[in-house]
């Protein structure tokens, strides 16, 4: 993103104007950004002659239909009530994604965030709530969605298998050391699988993905892998990221307010709830596949530990969290 703004890119910052009446003043390279940078190809924060601030983020043009789904998305839930989803502007013409030399672009405000502490978050109950309400809401605003904007069907089954099969040709190994948990989600977890009840989901729900203003919610932020899966997704996913910071969070109040209150609120099936802990454990392989990417050793003997430890731990869990 730098070089497109490089001594003021005459032609760039003319077309930014051109497509969100944007007066650029300069880049913010002194703004930590929110999110995952992997997202997308580059991004910045950018300030107009008003003082406004924008994040900017680029994408390849294959890119193009997953971004543009996203934001009709979160466009759809905005206009449902649930603000709290970062809604990206269109542009002049009435686009998500408008194109500059083959490479297309989102913009959005930006909005700063006082961050967490980590792992001090699992002490917070309020943390754990509002987590919850926003997935309460996200179920009620997302109602019909299916029927307006089409996204490709996701199954950790497939994916965890998919994944087993090429450990297994790559770095028989790996998947001799995680194969007894592949084994241990066979025993049920697989067989009921398909079953579990579907709802739109955010696809990547945990701390670092939120804008915060202490313990509240300002945004919720990279919704890349939104879509419709089982409903117990989300929360499977945050409380897998707690658990990975502290395996002692499991039992802290952010993760058991969280669960209470999804518990009250009844948005969330039974058969979903019956497989939470199970769902935890199966989630956490799209974690593994990140860390064999990324060639992250360190990163891979945690998860391995994390992993022994959800699947012996299951029916203790099971009843920390009265399931």
């Amino acid at each position: 993103m730098q070089e497109l703004f490089k001594q003021r890119n005459k032609e760039f910052i003319q077309w930014l104007h051109q497509q969100w009446n944007i007066e650029f003043e300069c880049v913010r390279s002194d703004i930590d950004i929110q999110g995952s940078p992997e997202r997308a190809l580059s991004r910045a924060v950018i300030e107009d002659t008003g003082g406004s601030l924008f994040l900017i983020e680029k994408f390849s043009k294959n890119k193009f239909q997953t971004r543009h789904n996203v934001a009709k998305a979160i466009k759809y839930l905005n206009d449902k009530g649930l603000k709290q989803a970062l809604l990206y502007q269109k542009s002049s013409a009435g686009e998500f994604l408008p194109f500059f030399k083959n490479f297309c672009f989102q913009l959005s405000p930006f909005l700063d965030s006082t961050g967490i502490k980590r792992p001090d978050y699992l002490s917070s109950s309020k943390m754990g709530k509002n987590f919850a309400i926003f997935l309460v809401n996200l179920s009620n605003t997302s109602v019909n969605m299916g029927a307006k904007i089409f996204f490709k069907p996701f199954s950790i089954k497939r994916y965890i298998y998919k994944l087993f099969r090429e450990m297994e040709s790559n770095d028989p190994d790996v998947y001799k050391k995680y194969l007894p948990f592949l084994e241990f989600l066979e025993k049920e977890f697989m067989g009921i699988h398909d079953r579990l009840p579907i709802s739109f989901c955010h696809g990547d729900l945990h701390p670092l993905n939120v804008i915060w203003y202490h313990d509240e919610i300002k945004a919720v932020i990279d919704w890349e892998f939104t879509g419709f899966k089982p409903d117990i997704y989300d929360a499977a996913n945050l409380v897998g990221c707690a658990g990975i910071e502290d395996p002692e969070g499991l039992g802290m109040p952010m993760v058991m307010t969280f669960i209470e209150t999804l518990k009250k609120e009844g948005s969330i099936s039974q058969k979903g709830w019956d497989m939470f802990p199970e769902y935890v454990l199966a989630l956490r392989f799209a974690w593994l596949s990140e860390w064999l990417r990324k060639k992250d050793i360190q990163m891979l003997e945690l998860e391995g530990c994390y992993l022994d430890i959800l699947m012996d731990n299951i029916d203790v869990l099971r009843k920390i969290w009265k399931i």
